[in-house]
């Protein structure tokens, strides 16, 4: 243990000028009173590590829902990419949630900086971290988890660490902290809120019946200044046109998600995915010639497969949905 410590001393211990609250469903570890920082639980968040076919993290992101789509609860979700070596940490995590315990726990959104995730930040740990008397963040192989304080190793506290430690640059913006109001402010609020509104209904009747005669009189013009169809048929046929194209994209998301649903094997990944109107193309990287059954029976649940080539750890295909 003392070993330990040693190497954590040397390692770890940088001061870091801003105050740290990590924070969990039942417990919080608080160094300071002034404003802060906040380090998340696994609690708040899930994670996913996925091989893509894209360079950046703010590309993956594009992939997030699809990656987490039946491997976590139906929710409203944000979504952070974090590129580690060609692979993507994907994170999930419902905003409202989390502001509902900050909420709860008294911490006003406006002493918050920023808002950090445990597994980033606590990933590098040589030893677990005690939260309180049953809990601990178990860290095994790069990976940062809640579990009973029992199945931890050697540990060290939370103040201890949150005292030494120098936070990472991956953070998370929360956003709607302006909407976590005290009681009081919530009701003088809605008291102007109301006084307002009243103010505004006068004026917008006002401001309407005063540009009714223009935007008659500027219809033709501003027609032709955008390029648009001067009839309501025309204009008809150009919103179903877009509604059309519209349901094609719907479409190919919606199949694309099927594609990101396949349970690989460890080691296995997504080389390269070209989505059409009509097919997808795909190569996969597997883990030996034996898989190909198994690749091809999961698909054929979704597609026509109109295209299958396999060599080496390599499959080639074309699923097609129209």
């Amino acid at each position: 243990m003392n070993i330990l410590k040693q190497f954590y001393n040397d390692k770890f211990a940088k001061t870091y000028d801003h105050k740290i609250v990590f924070i969990d469903d039942k417990h919080m570890s608080v160094v300071g009173i002034d404003a802060f920082d906040i380090i998340l639980s696994p609690k708040f968040y899930w994670t996913k590590i996925q091989t893509l076919p894209v360079k950046y993290a703010f590309q993956a992101k594009e992939y997030a829902p699809s990656v987490f789509d039946g491997f976590i609860p139906k929710g409203d979700y944000s979504y952070k990419a974090v590129n580690q070596n060609g692979k993507f940490l994907f994170f999930a995590y419902d905003v409202k949630s989390i502001l509902e315990n900050l909420d709860a726990a008294g911490i006003k959104p406006a002493l918050i900086r920023k808002v950090y995730f445990a597994q980033t930040e606590f990933a590098s740990c040589p030893y677990d971290i005690k939260i309180d008397a049953k809990n601990a963040l178990i860290i095994r192989e790069g990976k940062v988890i809640k579990a009973p304080l029992s199945i931890a190793k050697e540990c060290v506290g939370m103040d201890a660490v949150l005292q030494t430690i120098k936070p990472s640059k991956i953070t998370i913006n929360l956003g709607k902290f302006n909407r976590i109001y005290e009681k009081q402010g919530a009701l003088k609020g809605i008291i102007y809120a109301l006084i307002f509104l009243n103010i505004l209904v006068f004026a917008e009747l006002f401001y309407l019946s005063s540009i009714v005669s223009f935007k008659e009189n500027q219809k033709e013009e501003i027609l032709k200044q955008y390029s648009m169809p001067s009839t309501e048929i025309q204009l008809n046929a150009l919103l179903k046109q877009y509604g059309n194209i519209n349901n094609e994209q719907k479409t190919i998301r919606e199949k694309i998600s099927e594609v990101f649903k396949f349970p690989f094997l460890e080691g296995e990944y997504f080389k390269s995915i070209e989505a059409a109107k009509t097919h997808i193309s795909l190569i996969l990287h597997v883990n030996g010639s034996n898989r190909g059954e198994a690749v091809k029976s999961y698909f054929q649940k979704y597609f026509t497969i109109s295209e299958f080539q396999e060599a080496a750890d390599n499959i080639k295909m074309e699923l097609r949905y129209e």
